[in-house]
């Protein structure tokens, strides 16, 4: 083996290690010999891509591709680059082609989320309707033209996708969810609860969590508070260790006014998720109600231990102390 391939390996090994920057050293010092080598630009544009140096990795992939033009590797790295920088229609173009070939379903939810944030969603429609008769019985691709027809406001047609899922796979608790979502729209709080009821208790969907989820959705709305904390309680046993529902079963006892369970379930969800501002609004408010600055500053403590990066927090940490408990000043940011 030559000395190239052996440092290139070493690399590729650094990489795999996500050591990027040792990584990112090596392949630089590669790159001085100009390696007319497809496979080692396309991996140096893929390096360059995970540390977020855009520009980099455009430039290396377009090399690797003017090498070898053909490959699969190299033209999905390009358009995932390309929507990063948000070059839409470029990403666009190459996605179309590779779709001609295979579904390409993560690249496909990158051009949906990209057109989302620069608003141009309905240029895709044409294009979903083609791939769903290209790809008939690709579940993947149906629940995400579902969400597509959806966001742009074809509810009809993303009932009709969500409604071919569950016929197709009667084990998709998801796809009948948001089935049953869209076809109470428009409905009233007090007729979507009775129809989710009848639902949950059949037993084939009793233990559906997305279905006990948007039951207990529409028990906060209707202010139904016992049942909302009940339907809640079911899914964290359902989900033991979900975090989104003990979040929300914690946010319910603060809207209910009982501080001490929400500190309870709010105090882990937020050493599990310290950046999460509405789990660190409630569980300060909750703090406050009580006066408990000591157990505020020692959950403070205990984020800074387990993250030192959240430098944030070392800020929050003064506010707190300076803050006049007594008086409920407004909680810390």
């Amino acid at each position: 083996m030559n000395t190239f391939q052996t440092r290139f390996n070493e690399a590729i090994r650094l990489k795999k290690a996500k050591e990027f920057e040792a990584a990112w050293q090596r392949f630089s010092e590669l790159a001085e010999r100009h390696p007319s080598n497809a496979y080692f630009w396309s991996n140096f544009a893929h390096l360059a891509l995970v540390m977020n140096r855009l520009s980099a990795a455009r430039e290396f992939i377009e090399r690797a591709l003017s090498l070898d033009p053909h490959v699969h590797f190299s033209r999905s790295l390009y358009a995932d680059i390309l929507l990063r920088q948000q070059d839409f229609h470029s990403a666009l173009e190459i996605i179309r082609e590779l779709m001609e070939i295979h579904p390409e379903m993560i690249l496909v939810r990158k051009l949906v989320k990209t057109a989302e944030r620069m608003k141009c969603l309905p240029e895709l429609e044409n294009l979903f309707r083609e791939w769903l008769v290209q790809y008939p019985d690709n579940g993947e691709l149906q629940s995400l033209a579902a969400e597509y027809f959806h966001k742009i406001g074809q509810t009809d047609t993303a009932i009709q996708l969500y409604e071919k899922i569950v016929q197709g796979n009667k084990a998709d608790d998801f796809a009948y969810e948001r089935f049953i979502a869209l076809k109470t729209q428009g409905k009233s709080i007090e007729d979507k609860i009775r129809e989710l009821e009848t639902i949950v208790k059949l037993p084939t969907h009793q233990k559906n969590i997305y279905l006990l989820g948007l039951l207990a959705q529409e028990y906060k709305k209707a202010r139904m508070w016992e049942k909302a904390e009940e339907t809640y309680r079911r899914l964290m046993q359902f989900t033991p260790g979900n975090l989104f529902y003990k979040k929300q079963m914690g946010f319910l006892y603060a809207k209910r006014g009982n501080p001490e369970h929400a500190i309870v379930l709010l105090e882990d969800c937020l050493l599990q998720d310290p950046d999460d501002t509405y789990v660190r609004s409630a569980l300060f408010s909750a703090y406050q109600k009580l006066n408990a600055k000591e157990q505020a500053l020692a959950t403070i403590d205990k984020i800074l231990l387990r993250y030192p990066d959240k430098k944030s927090y070392f800020g929050m940490r003064k506010k707190v102390q300076k803050w006049d408990w007594k008086n409920h000043d407004p909680k810390p940011n």
